[in-house]
């Protein structure tokens, strides 16, 4: 790491800040999770890596003196999923990240045991219910699909619904690229029935994305609704009435093929939706990709979250300087 000092990298940001003002003149930032665009981010990256490393180390620093933080992870990928998130705010990064811990441990059923190999797991996911599309969209982000009618009540369990997303996620968060870009999703919901919705049960399905949202260090980008059920309308309105208004405003509904293949490329859906390879061929290939992870991702049930260790919570006074200027950094980016 660089040993610049924090006055030469504040220096460095002034020059950035005269920038800001002509950006920001008709913007206004509504949300600190509503990012900058690719092209700000790669900016960012392009000239406060040294800033980033500086948090990183301190942020891996404070996860190894947690107390009630049993066997944490504290390599690059996964620290900096953290970090991008809550746009290299030190202090925000360390709330989620606790967070984080705490919800792998207070719901096993859906954020472990994230087994590829175990048999209805394996079932959905080879049947195409959740998987990335095998390129980036127009706006260089994974697209992850998901065909609702893949899921069947009969043989599947809730556990499998959550744990097919969350083995998706966290493999796909192994990569920074999809840390600062985010994600794009399509989501089919022919076959969608009224067993579905009652599979999981408003209740829980409300508890679990509220701690989701707040725990998964994820940036969801746009969220596409095809062949939506007219008799299940109202499902979908309860369904946007448990999430933020910011994820409300993402959400477009298709109700042609044409009107879809307008947001995404053609050639990159399956080939059921006039692209080049089958919904089999596509799970088939991230399922393979999953079983190479296997013993990866099995090792994250070993982060755990111990609430007799936790000490008294101190509130801080200030975030570090590299924090600091860190925000200095994304605001003038923005």
């Amino acid at each position: 790491m660089s040993s610049s000092s924090p006055n030469k990298l504040a220096k460095q940001l002034s020059k950035k800040s005269r920038k800001k003002e002509k950006l920001s003149k008709n913007k206004q930032i509504v949300d600190d999770s509503d990012l900058t665009t690719d092209t700000e981010y790669d900016h960012m990256e392009k000239h406060d890596e040294e800033l980033l490393e500086s948090l990183q180390v301190e942020l891996r620093e404070w996860t190894l003196s947690q107390p009630h933080f049993v066997n944490p992870r504290i390599d690059q990928p996964f620290l900096r999923r953290f970090l991008h998130h809550r746009n290299n705010s030190l202090q925000q990064a360390k709330e989620v990240l606790e967070k984080y811990f705490k919800v792998r441990t207070n719901f096993p059923h859906c954020y472990q045991r994230l087994d590829i190999t175990d048999p209805t797991l394996y079932d959905l996911m080879s049947n195409g219910y959740v998987f990335p599309l095998p390129e980036k969209d127009k706006d260089g982000r994974t697209v992850v699909f998901g065909i609702a009618g893949k899921l069947d009540p009969k043989r599947h369990s809730p556990s499998d619904l959550f744990r097919a997303f969350v083995i998706t996620f966290e493999t796909l968060l192994e990569d920074e690229d999809n840390q600062r870009k985010g994600f794009t999703y399509v989501f089919d919901q022919s076959d969608f029935s009224l067993a579905h919705f009652t599979f999981v049960g408003l209740r829980e399905t409300q508890r679990l994305l509220s701690t989701g949202e707040k725990a998964m260090p994820m940036r969801h980008r746009k969220i596409h609704w095809f062949n939506m059920p007219t008799c299940l309308l109202f499902i979908y309105d309860l369904f946007k009435g448990l999430i933020k208004d910011k994820f409300q405003k993402r959400m477009v509904v298709h109700w042609t093929l044409d009107s879809l293949q307008q947001h995404i490329p053609v050639k990159i859906l399956p080939k059921e939706y006039g692209g080049q390879f089958t919904v089999r061929e596509l799970a088939a290939r991230w399922v393979e990709k999953l079983q190479e992870r296997r013993e990866h991702l099995l090792s994250l049930d070993h982060m755990l979250y111990d609430e007799t260790k936790k000490p008294k919570e101190k509130k801080e006074s200030s975030e570090s300087i590299f924090s600091f200027i860190g925000r200095l950094a994304w605001m003038d980016a923005y």
